[in-house]
């Protein structure tokens, strides 16, 4: 596939279309945008070397190419870790605050979880092509999703007070 202009087309157009959707997933799941860059670049040179025939299922594609690239990468670098809240990126601060706490609680998720939960939100993938790229089940993608939203959910919205949702009571006009 590498070396032929339509080769080098198909790579540009790949490039084009899902660059950023892979930039997203690799900085949500690395936390540093240099890794995250360098790991789409090592996602953009498997693909100049695989032979693929399209089919309408570039994405898919793409992000088993991702995933293995992010397993391998973690594998070689353990909890290589840079929040939010550290890079320069200009926010103001109460989106710095959500992302810094969006990036903690996103790393308190279990590896596979967290994974399978960006391929979703990020990658846009759907159940079928996460279980295919994860070697997973369908049943099982669709628990790793509800339980990473359940944890993102209890992490991320303050605690509800014990008076929501309370009736009022004949007492309460009382006070």
């Amino acid at each position: 596939m590498a070396g032929t202009d339509a080769s080098d087309g198909l790579i540009a157009g790949l490039i084009a279309e899902y660059g950023r959707a892979l930039r997203g997933y690799f900085r949500r799941a690395t936390g540093g945008g240099d890794v995250a860059e360098d790991l789409v670049q090592e996602v953009f040179v498997r693909v100049a070397g695989a032979s693929y025939e399209t089919r309408g299922r570039e994405r898919a594609w793409l992000f088993t190419i991702a995933h293995n690239v992010l397993v391998q990468h973690l594998r070689r670098h353990p909890r290589q870790i840079v929040a939010l809240h550290e890079r320069h990126e200009p926010v103001g601060p109460a989106r710095q605050d959500l992302r810094a706490a969006l990036d903690q609680a996103l790393q308190q998720l279990p590896d596979l979880d967290r994974h399978v939960f960006l391929l979703s939100e990020l990658g846009g993938l759907t159940y079928a092509e996460i279980a295919a790229s994860c070697n997973l089940s369908h049943a099982s993608v669709r628990s790793r999703i509800f339980r990473a939203r359940l944890a993102l959910r209890e992490r991320l919205l303050p605690p509800t007070s014990p008076q929501v949702g309370r009736r009022r009571s004949s007492t309460d006009d009382d006070r």
